[in-house]
């Protein structure tokens, strides 16, 4: 029996990271396909973040990053049963829809504070209310979690 594929969202950071280091390591245990996916969104404003590269393709900025996330883990042979994926829109839509038929779609948190949260948004929020399929976020490791009862921040 050959399982539906694990999904795993990156957007270059160490969360995202992370995040496919876990989804490798599952893949692996259950003999799947790995479908990394990275998502970018255009900016309509002068006030939102900013795509890397304004001055290249989105589409080609996004490849050179899940190029690079899967050559430091794999190095530069790329294993059969992965396979990368680059969509334009809002991240949360296009990991919730790459993940219709997957066993898993993991994804990172990058710990926004409680207050943050719900003003920021939340692409790892968004992709546990709506995907048809479990969800593993991965969190940041306890030596980068900051100390909630830590003052002076």
């Amino acid at each position: 029996m050959v399982l539906p594929p694990i999904v795993c969202g990156v957007d270059g950071s160490e969360q995202s990271r992370r995040a496919f280091h876990e989804a490798v390591r599952l893949a692996r245990a259950l003999e799947t396909r790995l479908d990394v996916v990275m998502a970018w969104q255009p900016s309509t404003s002068m006030y939102d973040a900013y795509f890397p590269d304004p001055g290249r393709a989105p589409k080609v900025v996004a490849f050179e990053i899940l190029e690079d996330i899967v050559r430091a883990e794999f190095g530069d042979e790329t294993p059969e049963w992965v396979r990368v994926l680059a969509a334009p829109g809002h991240p949360g839509k296009v990991l919730v829809e790459a993940s219709h038929d997957a066993e898993l779609l993991v994804v990172g948190s990058r710990g926004l504070s409680e207050l943050a949260s719900p003003f920021l948004g939340s692409v790892s929020l968004y992709c546990t209310t709506q995907a048809g399929c479990p969800v593993l976020v991965v969190r940041p490791d306890r030596q980068t979690r900051k100390d909630p009862k830590e003052k002076g921040e």
